[in-house]
């Protein structure tokens, strides 16, 4: 056992050692000696205000992230693993570097720890510790245990308190939570407690369009205490949707509802001080540098799949960066027939083929899908989709997808989705729609924070309560409250709670289940209970 001194000199006397591991490359003895990098010197002091985090955990490891504060340049920190919360049983220990270029944030890939093991994590300089987060690996393949999976979306940070998120972190036994975009929102949108303003931007309005305003947002945003906790709680697995860079954009091009996109924003109101392009760039590298997971050189890649052992695996898709344009400039409300476009794309070509040949070869029970926007139609009359932006404007593409899954016999098909701040559940199929081949079955999780239907169409929400009449493969819509869902998996049954505080408006609020659900191995019908 290392005592707290002995801990300390361990970080100093590594300092001596720094720069040999730091040599340009295997061979440099060999070729004699090149000049050796500058040195990394040890972080002596440094606050750790937001946390810790772990995220895309497997089998034997995780990414372990964190970020120091106050430092002048880069400098090492030293990361500590232990099979108990008090470090008395220390399994692993390494350098990581704070570094500059990546606005002070850590992260390394950890790698030899057993299985289905708990262990805890902590970072620290010579003087300043951490807190401590909690991290469990990935059970193995062929593990028959339950998978259980919290699931969030949409935490506009001034619509709310993370009461959600407080509920979700003490969530027991999950063996991730799964974030399914909009973890930040780029400006403002919406009015909540006077104490969660956000005055990022050199306007204090909140328009962040620069690498050094988003991580500006993302330092406000994951100050919140509630959602430190969380992080440092359960293994964390993100993907993106719009508002980490710009609402409704679609590829390499702002919403195609804009009027003026060189100039003005998607919803023609904050005028664009850089390019769409360098926006891009901004939202993507903050976005990298803020989660818990690597990012291989030059590459934005998000999509992929994890394993959770024999009763679920979950697949990761990019719904953002490769699509084409909205159909019919992105309409609300309103007669589009251009989705049935063979052309029109939500995951692009590569991906797409990506997508289908791991569905096909995946041995799990379960196939659980994290899809940014719905899949399932919500049409406000017959054949009257509310939204371009979701996979309504795709509707080629959907019936392709889920037609493939249907001719391969895929079955316990499950889509997880966020982005319209609505609770619902139902069946999916080939059109969308009842008429459609059933496939497989959806749950839309409501928001964190960010404001529902009922709050945005105000006095003319009354007509919300029409929507399941006219969307009859909905087994449940809720478009009135926030939260969060629970998925567990098993090889009988999926069962998925949707977890609600009674208020975002006020900092504690208890978190209650709204309504569960389960669907049996083999069924595409919900099973509200």
């Amino acid at each position: 056992m290392l005592t707290d001194h002995t801990r300390r000199g361990f970080v100093a006397g590594s300092a001596l050692t720094a720069g040999a591991v730091l040599l340009d490359g295997p061979s440099a003895l060999a070729k004699g000696f090149r000049a050796a990098r500058p040195k990394v010197p040890v972080a002596t002091r440094g606050g750790f205000s937001l946390g810790v985090s772990s995220g895309f955990p497997n089998t034997t490891g995780a990414v372990l992230w964190t970020r120091v504060d106050d430092l002048a340049k880069s400098s090492l920190i030293t990361l500590e693993i232990s099979t108990d919360k008090g470090f008395r049983k220390v399994v692993q220990r390494k350098q990581v570097t704070a570094s500059s270029v990546r606005d002070f944030t850590a992260r390394t890939q950890v790698k030899g720890l057993k299985p289905g093991t708990e262990y805890f994590y902590r970072f620290h300089t010579k003087k300043t510790d951490s807190m401590v987060g909690r991290l469990r690996t990935l059970r193995p393949a062929d593990s028959a245990e339950p998978v259980r999976v919290g699931v969030l979306s949409c935490q506009s940070y001034e619509a709310g308190y993370y009461t959600a998120i407080a509920g979700l972190a003490a969530e027991p036994d999950l063996d991730l939570v799964l974030h399914l975009g909009d973890y930040i929102y780029e400006h403002h949108f919406y009015d909540g407690p006077a104490e969660r303003k956000d005055t990022t931007g050199p306007n204090k309005d909140g328009d962040v369009q620069t690498l050094a305003e988003f991580r500006a947002k993302y330092r406000l945003y994951k100050s919140d205490p509630d959602l430190i906790a969380m992080h440092a709680a359960h293994p964390f697995v993100s993907i993106w949707d719009d508002h980490e860079v710009e609402d409704n954009y679609a590829g390499d091009r702002p919403d195609s509802a804009s009027t003026d996109p060189e100039n003005l924003e998607n919803d023609n109101e904050y005028p664009r001080r850089v390019p769409f392009a360098e926006r891009q760039r901004a939202g993507y590298l903050s976005y990298f540098e803020y989660m818990p997971r690597i990012r291989k050189a030059n590459d934005t890649t998000i999509y992929g799949s994890i394993p959770l052992g024999a009763n679920a695996t979950v697949f990761l898709t990019d719904q953002r960066q490769y699509r084409t344009p909205q159909p019919c400039n992105d309409a609300l409300l309103a007669p589009c027939l251009d989705g049935s476009n063979p052309a029109s794309s939500m995951l692009g070509a590569k991906q797409k083929t990506w997508f289908k040949n791991a569905l096909r070869s995946d041995k799990a029970k379960w196939k659980l899908w994290a899809s940014e926007v719905m899949l399932m139609s919500l049409d406000a009359a017959p054949g009257l989709a509310v939204n371009q932006d979701g996979w309504d404007g795709y509707a080629a593409e959907r019936a392709e997808l889920l037609n493939f899954a249907r001719s391969n016999g895929i079955k316990n098909l499950v889509a997880l989705t966020g982005d319209i701040h609505t609770y619902a559940a139902g069946t999916m199929t080939t059109t969308g729609r009842a008429s459609g081949t059933p496939v497989g079955t959806e749950f839309v999780g409501g928001s964190v924070s960010s404001l529902g239907l009922s709050d945005i169409f105000g006095p003319a929400a009354g007509a919300l309560a029409l929507l399941p009449a006219t969307n009859p493969h909905l087994a449940y819509l809720n478009t009135e409250r926030r939260g969060y869902m629970v998925v567990e998996a098993t090889a009988d049954r999926l069962d998925v709670a949707f977890r609600s505080p009674a208020s975002t408006l006020v900092a504690k609020s208890p978190v209650t289940t709204l309504k569960s659900f389960s669907v049996a191995s083999g069924s595409t019908r919900v099973v509200v209970r």
